[in-house]
């Protein structure tokens, strides 16, 4: 059965779209404006379709033969380093200058919102050569929330580093961003070696990457009360 491009933008934006939203709402003391969400998300789309040029550019430098040796080069370097540095991109342009980013939670919104730009555009992609709608339930769980873990968590502490709250600003980006391409490269190639292994990705790497993203959603909140605290009752 065909499906329509209209049903395959759907399907492909509707996992990332709901996690956007979901996301925002964590944000609830002082809500980012939409419209920079939406320029970044925007972004992040964009930058999927950056990596998706880059890919003939940067294949030929994978090994030629099939193995673990390739696999990790493919998983770490030609896959998780274009697209954990576009999706940064996608935050750096749309939201690092703006005077809205003010406090660490927003980084992770931000974050987020590139990283599912990034995803909904590739479930877009991936529909597109399989015409398995059912295949965006599964990676609404999986591929869309793995790529929030990785780039909110990244954003998250380049934003710290912004605030002041932690050490030198470089020293922070870099090992965040490594932390990311460790993740993320893990993620893949997990997943690319076969069933013995997809378990080390889907129950090891995903929720821990989750877990990490989670706790810092809620330090981040109790910064926000902090930075922004509501008006007392009268």
């Amino acid at each position: 059965m065909s499906i329509s491009a209209l049903e395959i933008t759907l399907a492909g934006f509707a996992p990332g779209l709901f996690w956007l939203w979901y996301i925002r709402r964590k944000d609830h003391n002082e809500p980012e404006p939409r419209g920079i969400i939406a320029r970044v998300f925007g972004l992040g789309c964009a930058s999927a379709f950056l990596v998706l040029w880059l890919r003939p550019y940067i294949d030929p430098f994978a090994p030629p033969n099939a193995g673990w040796h390739r696999d990790l080069i493919d998983a770490f370097l030609l896959t998780a380093v274009p697209e954990e540095t576009a999706k940064f991109l996608a935050f750096l342009i749309g939201a690092w200058w703006c005077s809205d980013l003010d406090e660490p939670l927003d980084g992770i919104v931000y974050g987020a919102a590139a990283a599912l730009g990034f995803a909904s555009a590739e479930n877009v992609f991936y529909l597109i050569q399989t015409g398995d709608p059912a295949l965006m339930a599964l990676r609404a769980f999986t591929a869309t929330l793995a790529h929030v873990g990785f780039t909110a968590s990244l954003c998250f502490s380049v934003s710290l580093s912004r605030f002041g709250v932690c050490g030198n600003r470089w020293l922070i980006g870099i090992g965040a961003f490594i932390a990311a391409v460790v993740f993320h490269g893990g993620y893949n190639l997990f997943l690319w070696r076969g069933p013995q292994y997809t378990h080390l990705a889907l129950l090891g790497i995903l929720p821990l990457s989750l877990a990490l993203l989670g706790a810092k959603i809620k330090w981040s909140q109790k910064q926000s009360t902090l930075l922004h605290p509501r008006p007392a009752k009268v």
